[in-house]
């Protein structure tokens, strides 16, 4: 039997000229919505196929046609492909130039894709912040410090002596007193701090303390340990007398116990070992007579005999 134009399937153009026009939908705005020249997008319902790009690009324009005026893409860009195969320009095709993919409309706009590079970046910027320790107040050279000097508990009485090449006297042992009794914690000039469960890591503590302020650490604490990037700033006493300060001066302390028992008897077990404290040229003019400290002065009641 002959095959009449009656019973032959309608092409792939006219039927997206047919599905477009009763979307009421002209050609610039498919070519708008597809990101298609819209020259194309009239040979293809024209079925001029010899001006068409390769059948990979070609068949993509009506895939992404077809999808706009709601046809199958699917089963259009199968039958598009029969087309081209038969069409007498088959092997003239020519090379389409770079313009868009198979199928335009799933790649990213460019906006996009410039709004997440300067996210990523944002998020990189405030995770170096973070990593620094200026949001916290603790410094950019605390995590290096604190590597560093680990606990930071050596007695600052003998770095003169041990500079000036003179072994230090380790001081003698305390008599026994009382355990227990409060902690407290006074600021004698601004310092931020942090006190802490060593165990869990639960914070009874964290900020800055102004002058003269204080800070008494629960008694209910199980192990309270201290963190602090300026332990000359702040005076402890334990039930009401005064102890050792906590560390030297502008040295990074952490996990430095709090217990009382632990504070009364820190002294004699600081000096058995101190470190050796680095010569300096400011140093060299006047080993034996160190420069105390003017951020904490000497506390009322404290054994310690200025040299």
């Amino acid at each position: 039997m002959v095959e009449t134009s009656e019973t032959r399937e309608p092409t792939v153009g006219v039927q997206l000229r047919a599905a477009r026009e009763a979307r009421g939908q002209t050609l610039d705005e498919i070519a708008q919505q597809t990101r298609i020249p819209a020259r194309h997008l009239a040979q293809i319902e024209e079925g001029r196929l010899e001006g068409l790009p390769a059948a990979t690009y070609s068949a993509g324009f009506v895939k992404a046609f077809a999808r706009t005026v709601g046809l199958d893409p699917t089963v259009l860009s199968q039958q598009f492909r029969s087309e081209l195969s038969h069409s007498p320009a088959a092997t003239t095709r020519i090379t389409y130039e770079p313009y868009e993919p198979a199928d335009p409309t799933r790649l990213p706009p460019r906006l996009l894709a410039i709004v997440a590079l300067l996210i990523a970046i944002l998020l990189a910027a405030g995770y170096a912040v973070w990593r620094s320790g200026l949001i916290s107040g603790e410094g950019t050279d605390a995590p290096a410090q604190l590597a560093a000097q680990g606990d930071g508990t050596a007695a600052p009485g003998n770095i003169a002596a041990l500079s000036a090449g003179t072994p230090a006297t380790p001081a003698p042992a305390p008599a026994p007193v009382a355990t227990g009794g409060a902690v407290v914690l006074t600021a004698v000039q601004p310092v931020w701090f942090k006190v802490s469960e060593r165990t869990g890591g639960a914070t009874l503590f964290i900020g800055t303390l102004d002058q003269g302020k204080s800070f008494t650490v629960p008694a209910t604490a199980a192990d309270p340990v201290i963190r602090t990037g300026k332990p000359e700033a702040l005076g402890v006493t334990v039930g009401g007398q005064p102890v050792a300060p906590l560390g030297k001066p502008a040295h990074v302390i952490s996990n430095l116990s709090l217990k009382p028992d632990f504070l009364r008897t820190r002294p004699a077990e600081a000096t058995t070992a101190p470190p050796p404290a680095r010569r300096t040229e400011g140093a060299a003019a006047s080993l034996d007579e160190p420069t105390p400290s003017a951020a904490v002065p000497p506390a009322a009641g404290d054994n310690t005999t200025p040299r």
